[in-house]
């Protein structure tokens, strides 16, 4: 007598080999795993999520700034975490300590979200290729529906005509023509802000 120990699963199987990162532009349905409160080198803050879609992909340091380096208001980032909280039905974020280096935001933790991400492609200071992940716009993730579309009473067309024509964003200082990797790690004050003139 013989255990099934397996049952062939096409989509798995046609994963194998792949990355376990998401590592295109597009948009994607993802179950929010970590959400942190973080202060970078320069001082600016933001909540840092990880995700993870329902293949198992995930992706990590997606940084909404909320305030910037000079202690102001990031209102594009502010606007952000709002479209998230209306997407997420989350009415109010606390923010609570793990141990002395992380703070967490458990509101948003386990909550299911869809997000266009647009990749952003970067020179690292040794002048290889790396990227990283913004958020475009966050979206229900039952409906596929903007929040404007759902409080308007509209089908979900937004997400489709976006993820459409959404194209990697290339910030690469020129003569690179290494492939890029992803460092995972935070690109650092002077390299975020320079894309926001108004930060």
């Amino acid at each position: 007598m013989s255990n099934v120990i397996f049952t062939y699963n096409q989509e798995q199987a046609l994963s194998a080999g792949q990355s376990g990162f998401i590592n295109e532009s597009g948009a994607y349905i993802f179950t929010i795993t970590e959400a942190k409160c973080m202060t970078s080198s320069g001082g600016a803050k933001s909540i840092e999520l990880s995700v993870e879609a329902d293949d198992g992909r995930k992706a990590n340091y997606l940084n909404v700034y909320t305030e910037k380096k000079d202690k102001t208001p990031n209102q594009f980032g502010i606007n952000m975490i709002n479209a998230i909280m209306g997407c997420t039905s989350v009415n109010s974020l606390t923010m609570v300590m793990k141990d002395i280096n992380t703070h967490l935001v458990p509101e948003l933790i386990g909550k299911r979200v869809g997000f266009v991400l647009q990749k952003t492609l970067k020179s690292k200071q040794d002048g290889s290729d790396t990227y990283n992940f913004d958020i475009r716009i966050p979206f229900i993730a039952q409906t596929n529906q903007t929040l404007q579309e759902k409080i308007d009473g509209k089908p979900a067309e937004t997400i489709a005509k976006i993820a459409s024509t959404l194209k990697d964003k290339d910030e690469r200082k020129r003569g690179n023509n290494h492939q890029p990797q992803h460092s995972g790690g935070y690109p650092g004050d002077d390299q975020f802000f320079n894309q926001y003139d108004n930060i």
